[in-house]
């Protein structure tokens, strides 16, 4: 019955846990990729990055880190002894999933960068050149940026601001104080997050992996990304971003080391702080004009096909006596509310579709392995049963945070609807408001 056990760990990790292990799934448990852990950046608000450093020589590196859909993710390679050659893949969801590769020969200044996107894990394959190497990975996560949705408003024209007299309701319409800070702030995110975890690895735990032997294997392929980690010689020793004086300081102590080993030419260590320096520098420039730069979200690659980066179609643009955030102060609070809210349902849809495609894919690929095992084919379909049970789970979890989110939109609007007739749009929900309402309850609800 091994293969059975080892069939379902593998499938059921896939399946269930993609934020413990690395997204980039393999089923070739030789593969022991390393977690970076992203370091906060104290110069740069709601930044964070990380620096390290690893030897190559005849075995691929992995590595992968954990990022959000609103942060931009730039990723830099470098070899620290002159030009050695060598090239990387970025992937998602497969190993085999390569959605960029680039080489160091080919790269200005030497420097692979990849500009990128994701919700979850990515993954970062390092392949070996011809010669052992020295090299530094740099991963910075940009702060959020919440602007690809756009504004929701426009400015009302002159007719827009006065409605007949019959048409007095809007008095009628009342905003409930009840959770009027409640699920549209940003505990909201993690309590999304939080509650499909705890609702899939519960469940995996009771109901598919409940043998002594499975838990074991499965933890093995859970834990084994950290716990193996080293194997691949890392250094051990990770930077944040406001280190990189300490991290060059420890790349020519390195390099002395590697010098009376034979190998590394500490006199060619030079070009690697070279291109560190210039890298830092860029990196602050990048970062100082970031947030003025029309269309840069949309320069950075998005992994996940399931994302959004765009305006949804048909996405209503609603007559306002304000057209942008800078309103009167009974805007303010509202509008901060309402936008925080839109994203929250776009990270929503993007998490739950994401993990169903995924979801749908791996459990078509268990479908196809089983069958060349008899009986694990047959302990594969009784265990599926109770998978796309757990499936089911997370769309009622899904469905319960919309009603959530929809209710919490309804009561914002009305505020802003109490906002507008104080400035002279009468009746402004019924008129206007309940557009993006009723958009919001079609774009966002589940269609499966």
């Amino acid at each position: 019955m091994k293969p059975l056990y080892y069939l379902i760990a593998i499938i059921t990790t896939a399946i269930f846990c993609p934020s413990l292990t690395a997204q980039p799934f393999t089923m070739d448990k030789n593969i022991k990729p390393v977690k970076l852990e992203l370091i906060e950046d104290k110069e740069v608000e709601g930044a964070s990055g990380v620096i390290t450093n690893s030897t190559l020589d005849k075995d691929s590196h992995y590595w992968f880190a954990k990022v959000d859909m609103f942060r931009p993710i730039d990723v830099y390679l470098f070899s620290n002894y002159g030009d050695a050659d060598f090239e990387v893949d970025i992937a998602n969801t497969n190993w085999e999933d390569v959605v960029e590769t680039q080489n160091t020969g080919s790269a200005e200044n030497g420097i692979i960068h990849f500009q990128i996107r994701t919700e979850g894990d990515f993954g970062i394959h390092v392949r070996p050149g011809s010669k052992k190497i020295n090299y530094s990975l740099i991963i910075y996560a940009n702060p959020p940026v919440q602007e690809f949705l756009g504004s929701a408003f426009r400015k009302a024209r002159p007719g827009e601001f006065k409605v007949e007299s019959e048409s007095d309701t809007s008095s009628e319409l009342s905003v409930s104080s009840e959770n009027s800070n409640g699920s549209g702030n940003s505990n909201t995110i993690l309590y999304i997050l939080l509650g499909v975890a705890l609702l899939v690895i519960g469940f995996l735990l009771a109901k598919v992996l409940n043998k002594q032997k499975s838990v074991g294997i499965f933890l093995i392929f859970v834990l084994g990304s950290v716990h193996l980690s080293f194997s691949q010689q890392h250094s051990g020793n990770t930077w944040g971003p406001n280190s990189q004086q300490q991290y060059e300081d420890w790349l020519r102590d390195r390099a002395a080391e590697d010098s009376g080993s034979g190998w590394g030419d500490a006199g060619q260590i030079q070009t690697g702080l070279k291109r560190l320096g210039s890298l830092g520098s860029g990196v602050n420039k990048a970062l100082g004009t970031y947030g003025a730069a029309k269309g840069a979200y949309e320069a950075y690659t998005g992994l996940n096909t399931c994302m959004n980066s765009a305006p949804p179609p048909g996405m209503p643009k609603i007559p306002s006596f304000c057209e942008t955030d800078d309103c009167e102060q009974c805007f303010l609070d509202a509008r901060q509310r309402f936008n925080q809210n839109r994203y929250t349902f776009e990270r929503l849809k993007t998490i739950y579709t994401c993990t169903k495609t995924f979801t749908d894919r791996m459990i078509a690929f268990g479908d196809n392995v089983s069958g060349y095992h008899g009986v694990s084919g047959l302990a594969w379909q009784s265990q599926k049963i109770g998978v796309i049970k757990s499936v089911n789970e997370l769309k009622v979890s899904y469905d319960k945070k919309y009603a959530e989110l929809i209710q919490s939109q309804q009561q914002i609007l009305m505020e802003l609807n109490e906002c507008e007739a104080a400035h002279g749009i009468e009746d402004w929900y019924d008129r206007f408001g309940y557009l993006y309402f009723e958009f919001t309850k079609m774009n966002y609800v589940r269609k499966d």
